[in-house]
């Protein structure tokens, strides 16, 4: 998996895998690892759990059903589900189109802790509709940003997940972390990354891989749309770890 600053999903190789989806693997830290996947249209992967890792599910794209134990949501845009260990769960997509989706392994993803399991119906169970529930916050660096993981989750797996928004033509306060690395994939909108002494032009589905001692910010160019942004942090985030420095 790469560790370059700037990453191009759609650059990646794809990786074969059981389910016979177009799989990249994006870039893996110490702690975690992600993963970009297309369903072709009426694609359903495998029933599967896994005995060590959690899996965090975020839908880029497309639309579909996410079942998970005995429960199912509705997989559209912007959908996110942390999967513990031991949870048996699969991904259908019911559309007309390619279903994108996003997946942090927690730790690193292990081929070996795929565990397949029988092949049972879940058609009855009818999904439920997915709504955000933390409100929008500033964050430190004066981006608006909405916390995904609650408190339970960001301390037992030691991550944090936050989709973060940058408005037309704002830079946002450039910083660096001592003990968090991060990774960014833009959503939505398209400006500058600063990382270190480099400085990237990004848009949709670009990721950034900071480092930790490494001075960043992000740019909004747009006069018109939003700079949106998933932002992962490894260790999570804290605020002590927020070290600001003039601007440049």
């Amino acid at each position: 998996m790469s560790k370059q600053k700037l990453i191009d999903v759609y650059e990646l190789p794809e990786v074969s895998n059981i389910c016979n989806q177009v799989l990249r693997e994006v870039i893996s830290l110490s702690k975690v690892s992600l993963a970009h996947v297309t369903m072709a249209a009426g694609n359903i992967s495998l029933w599967h759990q896994h005995s060590r890792m959690t899996e965090i599910y975020f839908i880029l794209k497309g639309e579909g059903i996410l079942y998970y134990g005995n429960q199912a949501l509705q997989a559209e845009t912007g959908l996110y589900l942390v999967l513990p260990p031991n949870t048996p769960h699969r991904l259908k997509n019911t559309g007309g189109h390619d279903l994108e989706h996003l997946v942090f392994a927690i730790p690193p993803f292990n081929l070996d802790d795929v565990k397949l399991l029988e092949d049972v119906s879940m058609e009855e169970i009818v999904p439920k509709r997915f709504n955000y529930d933390q409100p929008l916050i500033t964050a430190s660096d004066g981006a608006l940003i909405r916390e995904l993981m609650n408190v339970e989750e960001r301390k037992s797996l030691n991550v944090a997940l936050a989709i973060g928004f940058l408005s037309t033509k704002r830079r946002a306060i450039p910083h660096y972390h001592q003990i968090s690395e991060e990774i960014y994939y833009i959503l939505g909108g398209n400006g500058l990354a600063k990382v270190g002494e480099q400085t990237f032009e990004v848009k949709k589905d670009s990721v950034i891989y900071v480092p930790a001692n490494y001075i960043h910010a992000l740019e909004n160019k747009s006069d018109s749309e939003e700079l949106c942004v998933l932002c992962l942090s490894s260790p999570a985030y804290t605020e002590g770890d927020f070290l600001k420095v003039s601007r440049n």
